[in-house]
Parts: C-alpha cells; sequence; structure tokens
C-alpha cells in the first residue's frame, strides 16, 4: 500500500509540474523539473523563476521524459478502473443481446438460407450408438416418420422433447412428429414413444451448418402393429438394411449405376456389376431378389442376379420385364 501511494504522490507531482506549472505553448515533456548543473551556465532568463527549459541530455530517462519512471504500469491502471467501474447487471444484459444480434447478422450474411435434404434412415432402438442425428432449424419445419420393415405406418403414442423445439403430431397422420424450433442455434434430443414397443425412440435434435433435414424417414427392424402380411409375397429373402436400395428408394442410384430402359412393365433398372437394381411397384416373382426394401408409398427397390428379363405380377396379372441397354446414347458414344 505504501509503495502505491508513493507512486500516486509521484505522478501526482509529475502532472502538477507538467500541467500546472509549465509555461503556455510548451510542450510537456519539456517542462520537467531538474536539479541545476554548477558546471553549465543557467539558461536564459524569460522572466519568470519557474518552468524554465532544461537541456534534453539533462533529464533522466530516454530523450529527457521522466514521465514513465513514475506511471501507474498497465496491469494496476487496468485493474483499478474494473474496481471503480464494475459493470452491472443491466449492461451485462445489453451486451449479451449485442452479441447474440452480432451472431445473427453474421450468420444471415455468412449462409443465405439451408440447403434442403430428405433421408431414410435404417433404425434399431435398441442400438444406443446409433441415436440418429436430425438437422432443424429455426424458420423451417422437419418432418420425422416412423416406419416399420414392411414398410407400413408405425403410429406414435408420445413424444417428450423440449418445447422451444416446437413438437407437434396431427391425427391424420399419426406416424409423423414435426419439429420447428423457436430460435436458430438450438439443441436438444426427443424421446419417442412407439404403440406397441417398450422401449422409446431416441433422436438428436440441433442446427447444422447450411443444411436443414426437410423430411426423414426412419425403418425399424421389425415388423409393428399395422405391419402388411403380404408385403413379403414374391420377395425371398427381403430383409430391411440394405443402403443401396434405401437410397434408390429416395432416388439415388449407387455410384457405377448404369441406367437401363425397363419394357413390358413401369419400372427404372440399373445395372451395378453382376447385379441389376430395380425399382417398380409391382411385385417380383422370378427370379429371387437377393434383398428387397418397400417405401411407404408401395414401392419396391429389389437387388437380383443381372438377367436379361424378369417376371412380376402386377395389378392382377403375371407380367415379363425386359432390361435393355439404353438406346438414348449416341451410336458413336456407345462405341467407346
Amino acid at each position: 500500500m505504501r509503495r502505491t501511494a508513493k507512486r500516486y504522490l509521484l505522478a501526482g507531482m509529475a502532472a502538477l509540474c507538467v500541467f500546472g506549472l509549465s509555461a503556455p505553448g510548451t510542450p510537456a515533456r519539456a517542462q520537467a523539473p531538474v536539479t541545476p548543473d554548477p558546471d553549465r551556465p543557467p539558461p536564459p532568463s524569460s522572466g519568470s523563476s519557474v518552468g524554465s527549459v532544461p537541456d534534453a541530455g539533462s533529464v533522466p530517462g530516454a530523450g529527457g521524459d521522466i514521465w514513465p519512471e513514475h506511471a501507474m504500469p498497465d496491469g494496476e491502471a487496468a485493474a483499478a478502473g474494473r474496481a471503480r467501474l464494475p459493470l452491472t447487471r443491466d449492461q451485462i444484459e445489453l451486451l449479451g443481446r449485442l452479441l447474440r444480434q452480432t451472431q445473427q447478422a453474421a450468420a444471415h450474411a455468412r449462409e443465405g438460407g439451408a440447403a434442403a435434404r430428405v433421408r431414410r434412415l435404417r433404425l434399431d432402438p435398441l442400438a444406443a450408438e446409433r441415436v440418429p442425428e436430425i438437422a432443424v432449424r429455426a424458420g423451417y419445419v422437419t418432418s420425422v416418420g416412423f416406419f416399420d420393415r414392411t414398410g407400413a405406418p408405425w403410429p406414435i403414442e408420445a413424444v417428450l422433447a423440449d418445447g422451444r423445439l416446437g413438437a407437434t403430431k396431427r391425427d391424420g397422420s399419426p406416424h409423423l412428429v414435426h419439429f420447428a424450433p423457436e430460435a436458430r442455434w438450438l439443441a436438444g434430443n426427443a424421446s419417442v414413444m412407439l404403440v406397441g414397443l417398450a422401449e422409446p425412440v431416441l433422436l438428436m435434435l440441433g442446427e447444422r451448418e447450411g443444411v436443414a433435414d426437410f423430411r426423414v424417414d426412419l425403418r425399424l427392424a421389425r415388423a409393428g402393429p399395422n405391419a402388411d402380411p403380404l408385403a413379403g409375397a414374391g420377395a425371398a429373402g427381403f430383409h430391411a438394411g440394405s443402403d443401396v436400395l434405401l437410397g434408390l428408394l429416395s432416388g439415388t442410384p449407387p455410384p457405377g449405376a448404369v441406367a437401363l430402359d425397363v419394357e413390358g412393365v413401369e419400372a427404372r433398372a440399373w445395372r451395378l456389376g453382376d447385379e441389376l437394381l430395380l425399382v417398380t411397384r409391382a411385385h417380383l416373382l422370378s427370379p429371387g431378389p437377393r434383398a428387397a426394401e418397400r417405401d411407404p408409398s408401395g414401392r419396391w427397390a429389389y437387388r437380383l442376379a443381372a438377367v436379361p428379363y424378369a417376371m412380376v405380377s402386377g395389378e392382377g396379372r403375371e407380367l415379363r420385364a425386359a432390361f435393355l441397354e439404353r438406346t438414348d446414347i449416341p451410336q458413336p458414344a456407345r462405341e467407346k
């Protein structure tokens, strides 16, 4: 304390010498008092006994400036300022609001919107490490649907989530839950109870940079209360869990798949290596598929051997589907 008081006293004295005793128009650094040198002649008098201008070489410190020797260190000055001028609660809240507004403005300027995304995911409710992450975002509605292994809708019994995430259900679509967050950068989880299922289905909800899920269909690897008993007819080896087939139902063929023309039935087909990929509403009879997936609209996605034709059942009739190389490719391109 004594040392600090001494510094304050010295600083005050120096300030008085500089500002109180200086001659008008004379630079402050030239007004520091010095001890006369007996070996040098006194400077010319200006009519005043105070405020004489010393030679720069006789003033202690660099360039004759004695202020740094008596000034309070920056750390002490900052601490003293904080102690005497603390922020009030209202000021802190104001700074918080200004910070949020700045972040929002920067986010809008940087992004300009979110890219839409539609996904179909396989789900095992007992696998905690595979909790699906849903990209929700303020200003957008995300619809999450639940389906069983046969593609039938699985009705929701209850949804538990933070109210700010805006979870809602509609009576006309009991298998869908909609999320519409109230503000940006909200994050949390949802616990969804499905009818007849003892374990809840868990979802991670939060904002993702530059993307928003508009629709997510979750396919559980078990039969639900509305399972279609004829869903597996003609689909030997049916199982849920083929990412390739789920991609086909979403309109995305796998890399390397070559599109084919289909005659005799309304369908789309691709050749991938030694396999044939087929999407149709008809049931495949022969040959038996290696794997199959079905979406809620009743379309099938099949994986089967690379055959030139197949027998399917559609509209109560047995039809023959022929798979041909695409004819819309120019002849020079085909020869290459």
